[in-house]
């Protein structure tokens, strides 16, 4: 099953309620074959990329794969399909990506954009929250930031996960992470990481 042929299976199984067996393989690891029992609930779509969003059947844990590092699935009719409690699309609006974690709280993240990056991030938001402040606050953030010249702040409420930190670590120095701390620190590392790395070059 590739591509379209795959979506179209995987959009049955979903309408069905049909318990699957996912085999799989990691991209670090291509020729081994996984596999594992899951409930399937949804296909999302993100950065052109489809997922699977599924509950694993040994402890209910939501999980989503990459539907190009799905290489079969097996129907398991016997198997009792098991609901999902509440709208799963409603835990989507909170994230940035496709990857839900558990017990990670929602989160209002500040951060700065340069003059050269400001135009694009107030155009095309991080992430529906996105607010752009201006007036009284943007004073009030100069006076509490004042090395920070020009540019513009932003905040967006999300919960945090790897495309989250992915994402504001993108921009590199056009895009600094004011608050809170431990978002801040984690996009540091990610930043400081890939300096190492080209420093190996």
């Amino acid at each position: 099953m590739e591509g379209k042929n795959l979506l179209g299976e995987l959009f049955t199984v979903i309408a069905q309620k049909q318990v699957v067996e996912l085999h799989y393989h990691r991209f670090d690891t291509p020729d081994e074959d996984r596999k594992t029992v899951v409930h399937p609930y949804l296909l999302k779509e993100y950065n052109r990329r489809w997922y699977l969003v599924v509950a694993a059947d040994n402890d209910g844990k939501i999980l989503s794969f990459a539907l190009d590092r799905i290489d079969k699935f097996v129907p398991l009719p016997s198997r009792s399909y098991k609901e999902y409690d509440g709208d799963l699309n409603e835990r989507f609006e909170d994230i940035i990506g496709v990857t839900l974690i558990d017990g990670n709280p929602l989160q209002t993240i500040m951060f700065w954009v340069s003059d050269y990056s400001k135009d694009y991030v107030a155009t095309k938001p991080l992430h529906e929250s996105q607010r752009h402040y201006k007036g009284e606050r943007e004073m009030e953030l100069r006076q509490q930031y004042p090395k920070l010249e020009g540019g513009a702040f932003f905040s967006i409420d999300c919960i945090e996960n790897y495309e989250l930190i992915r994402e504001l670590s993108s921009f590199g120095k056009d895009l600094l992470v004011l608050s809170p701390a431990d978002i801040q620190q984690k996009v540091r590392d990610r930043v400081v990481a890939q300096f190492q790395a080209y420093q190996t070059l």
